[in-house]
């Protein structure tokens, strides 16, 4: 609901449920130099990134999937800070989606830890997603190392922007 929609849910003992969603969306505009139709399914985009998605919530993942996978990126999620830091210092990764609201250490804490990491995963880009938008998280955020840092909802054109900038 406040997102702009709603979840129904009708149970009926030994038939089962109905689950109904509804959600205000925005129309995606073409990404610059996209094709339409099916020529695009199997290309990848030059743009393409790795990226580690810190997302506990199911709901999050699909949605952050959906739309990250129609970017063309390749996503993976950790479903606490822990296993975010731990996913970073493996390596591999272009860039970190960091929900600030984790089980365990939270998403500030989390980064923190991953800007003390050796080499050269210290320095990969973190942007930060939160329901949080106040001017002080925002400064908690960027003191404990964020890039970036979103606002949920996220749009996708939102997102799409931090993520071209986050180099």
């Amino acid at each position: 609901k406040a997102m702009g929609g709603d979840l129904a849910i009708v149970s009926k003992k030994g038939a089962g449920s109905t689950f109904t969603l509804t959600a205000l969306v925005e129309t995606a505009k073409a990404l610059p130099g996209a094709r339409g139709g099916e020529e695009m399914q199997d290309m990848p985009s030059a743009n393409a990134r790795r990226i580690l998605c810190a997302e506990d919530n199911p709901f999050g993942r699909v949605v952050l999937s959906a739309i990250l996978g129609e970017f063309g990126h390749r996503v993976d999620f950790a479903g606490s800070g822990e296993a975010a830091v731990s996913a970073v210092a493996r390596g591999g990764y272009d860039l970190v989606l960091m929900d600030v609201t984790l089980p365990g250490i939270d998403g500030l804490e989390a980064t923190r830890r991953i800007r003390a990491l050796p080499g050269a995963a210290a320095s990969i880009p973190v942007i930060g997603i939160s329901a949080l938008g106040s001017p002080d998280d925002r400064k908690r955020a960027t003191a404990a190392g964020m890039n970036a840092y979103l606002v949920k909802p996220v749009t996708p054109a939102a997102l799409a922007d931090v993520i071209a900038g986050a180099r």
